[in-house]
């Protein structure tokens, strides 16, 4: 079976590559296993996103909330909403569906798209999930399904079929939607953002943008113009980490990255400077922590795993 895969830039924000701008959508076969740490890492991108868990446990961490997906069950997660997904226990495997709105609603101004995607859009909840034993969860699935195999087959007319089966999904989710959700004043038809999202996105552009640098809990909460306390209260809710944490762990896969990217033969000790660490010491201890064996030890894998046009992880690393 064939897929598509991924494709990532520097700032956190996904960005697939769909078809055409007359197909916004696009369908990938994700695991979480072969990423840093067995982590999707944080990210959000503009587009739906609608994952069928193939295989294993799929955890999701959305905010505060840890998600449980269990195999052939569903989560859709509304668009730039910061999220990430790690397997339970390994082995597991995610068919994602990510579509941009105009594949149902081409104008913004429609009464189509007011009646029918603005109660999704302006809703406090950023995702759903689903059952595959319950009856509104197993229908939806079956057209999830049915546009996985259209997009993988892509035989004649599979955009048309995909529109098809996506609006009888989109109007069984809306359906499905409490009654007073589904019913807003147009006054209040305005989309929300959330003063965290904001914030945790821009936070972690900075800690990407600066972590070479000898940067403080003072400047991060300073790059977002909070305190330092309401910063880590911050990251708490959004992320589930301190922002410290967060900050090592990402400096700890921009030294994998240098690893197996590099064709120079560079000391621990340089690559620890590099990634923003003033102690080798420190940085030995955090790198085995985190990857499990000594950045030494890595280095030799890369180089035998590079020779062999391989990542250690299958992968390239570039976010976390």
């Amino acid at each position: 079976m064939s897929t598509e895969n991924l494709k990532n830039i520097d700032n956190y924000k996904e960005i697939y590559e769909h078809v055409n701008n007359d197909y916004p959508l696009g369908v990938y076969f994700v695991k979480p296993d072969e990423y840093f740490l067995n982590n999707i890492p944080w990210h959000w991108h503009d587009e739906i996103e609608i994952d069928v868990v193939r295989e294993g446990n799929a955890i999701y961490t959305i905010g505060e909330d840890i998600i449980r997906v269990p195999a052939n069950n569903l989560i859709v997660i509304k668009g730039n909403v910061v999220h990430s997904i790690k397997s339970e226990n390994g082995n597991c495997s995610i068919i994602s569906v990510i579509f941009s709105p105009a594949v149902l609603f081409a104008d913004n101004n429609s009464s189509l798209y007011q009646s029918y995607f603005m109660p999704f859009k302006v809703s406090s909840k950023k995702y759903r999930t689903f059952d595959n034993t319950d009856i509104i969860g197993k229908a939806l699935i079956s057209y999830i399904e049915d546009i996985i195999d259209y997009n993988l087959n892509k035989n004649y007319g599979y955009e048309m079929l995909t529109k098809s089966s996506l609006f009888q999904f989109w109007l069984l989710l809306i359906k499905d939607t409490p009654h007073d959700e589904r019913i807003i004043n147009r006054e209040d038809r305005q989309e929300k953002s959330s003063p965290d999202d904001e914030r945790i996105k821009t936070a972690i552009t900075f800690i990407q943008d600066n972590y070479f640098d000898n940067i403080s809990l003072e400047d991060i909460a300073d790059s977002i113009h909070i305190s330092k306390s309401e910063c880590c209260r911050l990251f708490k809710r959004a992320i589930n980490l301190s922002p410290f944490e967060y900050l090592m762990r990402y400096r700890i896969l921009k030294a994998c990255d240098i690893m197996i990217k590099s064709r120079q033969d560079e000391s621990i000790s340089e690559l620890a400077l590099n990634v923003g660490f003033n102690s080798a010491s420190y940085f030995n201890k955090l790198f085995k922590k985190y990857v499990g064996c000594t950045p030494s030890e890595f280095k030799k894998q890369s180089k035998a795993e590079r020779r062999d046009k391989l990542s250690p992880f299958g992968m390239s690393f570039s976010h976390i």
